[in-house]
């Protein structure tokens, strides 16, 4: 399971989410989408229009979640249009009960303020913080996802990737061409555990947020 790829789906043996910013005319038969405003793209002349687009949209089955959606400190999007745009996408997956994919860069303390009466399923993807950043997150009980920053992690990632619950554990390919099989292989290596035991708490995990 690949819960965050910005590239269609190529395997059918693994069940990838596609993610979409733009295009909310392109046809998801068939497929399994989350799909938002995220924050390096947004504008405040075409907020409105661009958010009732993604409301006809995410009102499909084959759009499992909304997100990436978030913030961003270094965006090149003000700072207003972002939180805007958060606040009304929190509350459309709060309207369509379908969970959120978060994007967050330095700032986790003001994403969490927004999400903190939120009742739906809520993961950080593309996990690559240190471990104090990250602590606040999984207190409050969302998933976090990883993906290439495993394969060659550096000391601080390492320490992050160990301290989460695997309970709360994603994984996923985002923007990289590299296979989620090595991935998982990797994060098993990791927490010294089988990779048959990670896939199946996963497999779990995925089914919680994604109802699937």
């Amino acid at each position: 399971m690949d819960v965050h790829t910005h590239y269609p789906a190529r395997d059918p043996d693994v069940l990838a989410i596609e993610n979409r910013h733009s295009g909310f005319e392109e046809p998801v038969d068939g497929l399994r989408v989350s799909t938002g405003l995220h924050p390096w793209y947004i504008r405040p002349e075409t907020l409105d229009a661009d958010f009732e687009k993604l409301r006809r949209y995410a009102v499909q089955p084959e759009v499992l979640a909304i997100g990436e959606c978030g913030l961003d400190k270094l965006a090149a999007t003000d700072w207003d249009t972002q939180c805007l745009a958060f606040e009304w996408q929190i509350a459309l997956a709060e309207e369509m009960r379908k969970p959120l994919v978060i994007h967050c860069v330095k700032a986790f303390e003001e994403c969490l303020a927004f999400l903190k009466d939120t009742s739906v399923p809520v993961v950080f993807h593309g996990v690559n913080n240190r471990l104090s950043l990250i602590r606040p997150v999984i207190g409050a009980g969302y998933f976090l996802s990883f993906g290439r920053t495993l394969l060659h992690p550096n000391p601080a990632i390492l320490e992050t990737f160990l301290a989460v619950p695997l309970e709360q554990l994603l994984l996923e390919t985002d923007d990289s061409r590299a296979d989620i099989r090595e991935i998982y292989q990797t994060a098993s290596e990791l927490r010294n555990i089988p990779e048959k035991q990670i896939a199946l708490q996963l497999e779990s995990n995925f089914s919680k947020v994604f109802k699937q």
